[in-house]
């Protein structure tokens, strides 16, 4: 085939144009995103039971769930919160799970099996796994001008409308909505009204509910037509529901609703969470694109909608967009297609100066054809193109070059050495197939345990390994095929047959070169005295792993975004006005400086998440607010995220705000977890109160939280049982009465075009907490002649406090001990200078209890394990591969040795650049082991080809030089744009690689051939 190829330039230009017309269409048709794509491996499931008590929560709904869960098989771990009236099961799924698909599947059978075990009065279990966890693509705000009072009704509408629009735009995965303000028909009854005539409010709600006949009442049909009969007058106004008749008597006296009960269409109150935009009223609609669709046009699509929609609204309404995640997609693909380019760039000219010019045209025609195969290749893969990918395509510039310069150089020697173009290309591809296979294969599982970690990590990493990975197979492809017919035709013997016994340096050079004497002279002396060469090699390694004990460990670097976010939490029992209070005075507080453009704000709701790794698990939480913040500035400088955090401390005492910046990684509710484990809450809520003591006291930790919230003041009854049955009063007929009066009853809905909007029959001023309000409520006795029956006759009472929530782990009650580091500290770090502090201060559990902890170690844990466990399986590959490739343990060993050195190298231009050690860091570690043994590789099949040959080491080495420094530059070249961009993601990858390199080369050409000198057979010459 390379003789046909040779004879027949046709064949490959052919071949060329195909693979760039390939490229070239695989590239414009990947959708492009921020980031890789990642499976929802967290849901949680949602169950109400009215009225409950944490405890019967615990045990008539939490535990048969969770129960139920554990088969279902692929579940990591399990956690539940039983709150007053509803439990909320957290699920994770294992990181091995590949189709979550079918695991939330799985989930959702066990829950359907498991609702026919609940309580009659339980609602259906609801899974709630993609729209809590995924980000949101782009934010939509509906707000009311400034200086303007647009009426809740009003908002809500459009809201809505709005809603529906983006819904149905093409690619348009699902919408979520925040502070769509609810609108009710508020029927307020005086109570003692009623109560005097012997009415309950369930009585009032069955009239009203009875007056609604709910569409079609019959069908008459007949042999010629059929009509349909319907009852008029449903309640479709006010002013049908205060004319509606509660009793009557036969003199024709009537008692109307409008004669007890004030009718209004107000908003619900309380509100269940509000939206604050501009500092005013708003509504949001969150979307999210389907993964199928290109944001591109997506976001044109959905740009046209509201362009229509803006030229509809009411005159005080105005539309912002809050976040668009097209920005950030063309913003971080832009830079990195330009340190592609420059990449490139660096590399032809390296190539060029190195190689010259005529070696450089097949060498350099490898980029943007390997760039092709890479292309066409994500197209059955399913690859995207984001930061990770084409990251992984700017570190394999310089790697995959390193296989065209090998061919190049050998059909250059052979051409040198008299050779005709065909049999040197013949002859350097029988001898190069071989090693080049070799090293390649090394390099490949170097980057294998990034494709193998699995989980979130392993999610957001694998692509990057994948496009270096498909970069070397294609260049390995194209080393053996078309490149070294383009270098057959190229290349022409050098000038003189001298050159052939000089350096290399000489080969472009007229006269002899000092340095290169130098060079030859110092690899006689490695090669006369090689115990040295390997001790002065061991140096700079060695170095490395000391000072590896000095790095901070930090897993997941900070995004480089330009917002942040933060949270205000007041105590259990403030009510929605309340934290309405306190997000506005946040605001005012962070909005004031100047870096700030906007803040937008959500109460009694999570916001919208806007990256992958924020957590959104806030819903129905009058006491919490989360503040969206939109900077001015590239980046959120830690300097101003901790004097803002000192401000909201200083101005808001009485809250807990937590200012956070986003983070690279999975999420995790808090840096740093502590959980406590044993079966009483009352101890469990002590050593939770030492662990947060404990804590306090730990340098960078501003706030501590825990799981088993002490909750406020609740109004304990208890009811006379004598009493209350003779007046036939059961506990059940009270609860409901009490119930009713206090949250109302919801008794039908008013239809109004598209929209039902509920009524509800309720007391006034029923939101009175005063405990005095709640005994003076009369009773109303069922029968035929009711009774009046003051409660406070019935019952004692006390205040006292409520347990808020049970929190259970895997089936085990738990208090999770949540800590908040200060912007800038290493949580990893945080979280060792407390473990020393338990350990100082004789910290100890009881018999029974354990803990162990979560957050971001655990993450880092799993993750890092699982690229251990990998790396060692990989590593035995490794040295099958290079047994086979040289036939000998002894020099497989050499090689493993330098991977060993290698690592040290890493270590150390991680300390010289102050760079922490992280999973970034450490998959840049598992690459760059790979790069670097492959120059020894390639030193040591040129020593082992020489040896057979009788040819001098130091000779062997000469001829392995040139393109030992020329890759080695080369890889250094293709990384060091993202390097001199800075930031905090990609520098400590690209410095571990870029370090590690460099020495290898100097492992290379010192360390290896002094290893085969020690090793090699004794009767073979050797000259010095």
């Amino acid at each position: 085939m390379l003789r046909s190829a040779y004879q027949n330039p046709r064949l490959v230009i052919l071949a060329v144009a195909l693979i760039i017309v390939s490229g070239v269409a695989g590239f414009y048709t990947r959708v492009a995103r921020e980031d890789p794509k990642s499976q929802v491996r967290w849901g949680y499931v949602t169950t109400q039971l009215p009225g409950a008590e944490p405890l019967e929560i615990e045990s008539l709904i939490s535990e048969p769930i969770e129960r139920m869960l554990r088969e279902a098989g692929t579940v990591r771990s399990i956690e539940s919160s039983s709150l007053r009236g509803v439990s909320l099961v957290f699920i994770r799924l294992t990181d091995e799970v590949t189709d979550v698909t079918q695991s939330w599947s799985k989930i959702q059978d066990k829950l359907s099996e498991v609702a026919g075990q609940l309580p009659a009065r339980a609602t259906v279990p609801v899974l709630v796994d993609e729209r809590r966890w995924g980000s949101h693509t782009r934010v939509v705000a509906l707000y009311e001008k400034e200086n303007t009072a647009v009426p809740a009704g009003l908002l809500a509408r459009w809201a809505k409308e709005l809603d529906n629009r983006l819904s149905f735009v093409l690619g348009t995965r699902f919408t979520e909505t925040f502070g769509i303000p609810s609108e009710e028909i508020a029927v307020e009854i005086d109570e003692q009204t009623i109560a005097a005539m012997g009415i309950t409010i369930q009585e009032i709600a069955s009239r009203i509910r009875a007056r609604d006949s709910e569409g079609l009442d019959a069908l008459s049909q007949s042999s010629g037509h059929t009509m349909p009969v319907s009852l008029a007058g449903d309640v479709d106004s006010l002013d049908h529901l205060r004319s509606l008749v509660l009793r009557g008597d036969p003199s024709d006296r009537r008692l109307l609703l409008g004669d007890v009960a004030t009718i209004s269409r107000s908003e619900r109150q309380p509100r269940d969470q509000t939206a604050i935009v501009q500092g005013r009223r708003a509504a949001v609609v969150a979307t999210r694109m389907d993964d199928s669709y290109g944001i591109d046009a997506w976001t044109d699509r959905q740009q046209q909608v509201l362009d229509d929609f803006q030229s509809s609204i009411p005159e005080g309404l105005e539309i912002a967009i809050l976040f668009d995640q097209k920005r950030y997609t063309d913003e971080r693909a832009g830079n990195l297609y330009q340190s592609l380019g420059m990449g490139m760039a660096l590399v032809i000219v390296v190539v060029c100066m190195m190689m010259g010019w005529r070696a450089a045209i097949p060498i350099c025609t490898a980029l943007p054809l390997t760039l092709c195969m890479v292309f066409f290749l994500m197209i059955p893969f399913g690859i995207s193109l984001h930061q990770m990918s084409i990251a992984g395509l700017i570190l394999a510039l310089g790697m995959l070059i390193d296989n065209p310069i090998i061919v190049v150089d050998e059909i250059q020697r052979r051409l040198d050495a008299g050779d005709e173009a065909f049999e040197a290309l013949r002859h350097s591809i029988r001898r190069l197939t071989k090693p080049l296979l070799g090293a390649n294969v090394t390099t490949i599982l170097g980057f294998c345990p990034i494709l193998l970690i699995g989980g979130p990590t392993g999610e957001f990493m694998e692509q990057l390994g994948w496009a270096v990975i498909a970069c070397l197979i294609g260049s390995l492809v194209l080393s053996l095929t078309l490149i070294p017919v383009l270098a057959a035709w190229c290349l022409r013997p050098s000038s003189t047959a001298a050159e052939l016994d000089v350096p290399y340096f000489d080969i472009h050079r007229s006269k002899p070169n000092l340095l290169a004497r130098a060079y030859a002279k110092f690899l006689q002396i490695i090669l006369r005295f090689p115990l040295l060469a390997i001790g002065l090699t061991l140096i700079v390694p060695a170095c490395g792993f000391h000072v590896a004990r000095t790095l901070p460990e930090q897993f997941f670097p900070v995004a480089e975004r330009d917002h942040f976010h933060f949270s205000v939490r007041l105590p259990t029992d403030a009510s929605i006005s309340e934290t309405e209070q306190a997000a506005m005075l946040a605001r005012r507080v962070v909005i004031r400086h100047p870096e700030v453009e906007d803040v937008a704000m959500f109460v009694g709701k999570s916001a919208p998440k806007l990256h992958y790794s924020m957590v959104a698990l806030e819903d129905n939480r009058p006491n919490f607010a989360q503040g969206l913040v939109q900077l001015s500035t590239p980046t959120a400088a830690v300097d101003l995220i901790r004097q803002i955090q000192t401000e909201l401390d200083n101005q808001l005492p009485q809250a807990q705000c937590i200012v956070t910046l986003i983070e690279q990684g999975p999420p995790a509710p808090a840096p740093i977890e502590f959980r406590l484990y044993g079966p009483s809450l009352e101890k469990l809520a002590e050593l939770g109160d030492q662990t947060q003591a404990l804590l306090m006291q730990v340098p960078g930790v501003i706030h501590t939280r825990t799981s088993l919230d002490p909750g406020g003041p609740v109004f304990d009854l208890d009811i006379e049982q004598s009493e209350a049955e003779r007046s036939g009063l059961m506990d059940e007929f009270i609860s409901r009465q009490l119930r009713d009066r206090l949250d109302g009853v919801i008794a039908a809905k008013m239809s109004e075009e598209i929209e039902e909007i509920p009524i509800r029959v309720r007391l006034k001023n029923s939101q009175a907490t005063n405990p005095a309000r709640v005994l003076s409520m009369p009773l109303v006795t069922p029968g035929n002649l009711p009774q009046v029956v003051p409660l406070s006759s019935l019952a004692h009472w006390r205040v006292k406090p409520q347990i808020f929530s049970i929190f259970r782990r895997n089936s085990s009650r738990c208090n999770i001990v949540s800590a908040y580091v200060e912007a800038g500290r290493l949580p990893i770090a945080i979280e060792q200078d407390f473990k020393a502090q338990i350990q100082a201060k004789g910290f100890a559990l009881p018999r029974g209890y354990r803990y162990d902890f979560g957050g971001i170690s655990s993450e880092r844990d799993s993750a890092v394990g699982n690229l251990a466990a990998f790396s060692a399986v990989v590593a035995v590959l490794a040295v099958a591969v290079l047994v086979l490739t040289f036939g000998s343990f002894r020099l497989a060993l050499i090689i493993m040795g330098v991977t060993v050195l290698a690592v040290g190298l890493g270590l150390g231009s991680l300390w010289l650049f102050g760079y922490p050690i992280g999973i970034i860091s450490l998959i840049g570690m598992a690459g760059m082991v790979g790069l670097a043994v492959n120059d020894s590789i390639v030193v040591l099949s040129e020593c082992q080809i020489g040896e057979q040959q009788s040819q001098p080491i130091e000779r062997s080495v000469y001829a392995s030089t040139r393109h030992v420094f020329t890759t080695s530059v080369t890889t250094v070249a293709g990384v060091l744009p993202l390097i001199l961009r800075g930031g905090v993601f990609w520098p400590p990858m690209m410095i571990v690689i870029a370090g590690g390199v460099v020495g290898a080369t100097a492992i290379a050409l010192c360390f290896t051939p002094a290893c085969f000198e020690l090793i090699k057979p004794r009767n073979r010459p050797v000259t010095g």
